[in-house]
């Protein structure tokens, strides 16, 4: 099968698609709850779309994904964020492109639950995020079940 040939497979594969905030799946992979607005597998693999919300001084440790990028528009609250070692304060509307490899974290530093806006190209995160839920609903947190889920989905916590 050629290029051209895949692709025209793969656009038949792919329907459009709309999504309500309350139609979209809920998870809660670390104790955030997130919304699936697009998963993986309804883009054919090439982006999934969430929505996270922290509470106050909530955030992940520094860590990358080594193969996918990964945006971030921030849609309620103040967020730190430290891309590749530069930290900066933003707000509502600001947008954050981490190309993958990129050490980064994020605080919300406001008084309010942060909401954000993710995805992921390729949409390797929704099903990072969704393994990490199944394994905390299925018998807890476990550690070594983490760094295997890390390892499949290239994702690194950088000091631990």
């Amino acid at each position: 099968m050629n290029k051209l040939q895949r692709t025209a497979s793969m656009s038949m594969q792919i329907e459009p698609r709309i999504t309500q905030l309350e139609d979209a799946e809920s998870i809660r992979p670390f104790g955030i709850d997130m919304k699936v607005l697009i998963a993986s597998a309804a883009t054919g693999g090439t982006c999934s779309v969430l929505i996270g919300e922290l509470k106050p001084g909530d955030g992940p440790p520094p860590h990358r994904h080594r193969d996918h990028d990964e945006y971030f528009f921030v849609l309620e609250s103040t967020i730190s964020l430290v891309v590749d070692g530069k930290e900066s304060t933003v707000g509502p509307n600001t947008l954050a492109f981490v190309p993958r490899g990129t050490t980064h974290s994020f605080k919300n530093i406001g008084a309010s639950t942060a909401r954000l806006l993710e995805w992921t190209v390729p949409g390797e995160n929704e099903r990072y995020f969704r393994a990490v839920y199944e394994m905390e609903v299925n018998g807890g947190f476990d550690p070594k079940r983490l760094a295997e889920i890390n390892e499949q989905f290239a994702t690194e916590f950088i000091g631990s």
